[in-house]
């Protein structure tokens, strides 16, 4: 029975990962309530505020009647905010010393609501269907 038990473990450890959280850092819960037992959904982001032993933490989350909870690690997974994403329109090509180049930031339109259709069917392809309707 060791033998089968030591085997079995061994299997078991190959695919599991430690997870340590310190108090302050932030992690999604595994909601255990929902409509789909088959659907994973995860609640948060809470914070760690203490632990308890080596897989249970008590963790708090604002949004919940009961403040904070005592959660086994089983439940827990580190929580990264998304980075926000910026788009830039440059108006001119970056040279090999972009710190030598001014660029130029266009803005749209302060009325977007606003459109010139003359310009929109001269500069495209719309103009030849409207010739063919007229």
């Amino acid at each position: 029975m060791e033998k089968v038990r030591d085997k079995q473990k061994k299997w078991y450890d190959k695919g599991t990962v430690e997870r340590k959280f310190k108090p302050g850092d932030l992690v999604l819960v595994m909601a255990t309530i929902k409509p789909n037992k088959l659907a994973v959904s995860w609640m948060g982001p809470g914070t760690v505020i203490s632990q308890i032993s080596e897989t249970n933490y008590i963790v708090s989350l604002s949004n919940r009647r009961e403040k904070s909870q005592i959660l086994h690690i089983n439940l827990l997974k580190p929580y990264h905010k998304k980075a926000e994403i910026l788009n830039v329109l440059l108006s001119k090509p970056v040279g090999p010393e972009p710190n030598d180049v001014d660029f130029e930031i266009v803005y749209p339109n302060a009325n977007p609501d606003v459109y010139d259709f003359d310009e929109i069917v001269r500069d495209g392809s719309l103009k030849e269907n409207a010739l063919r309707r007229s």
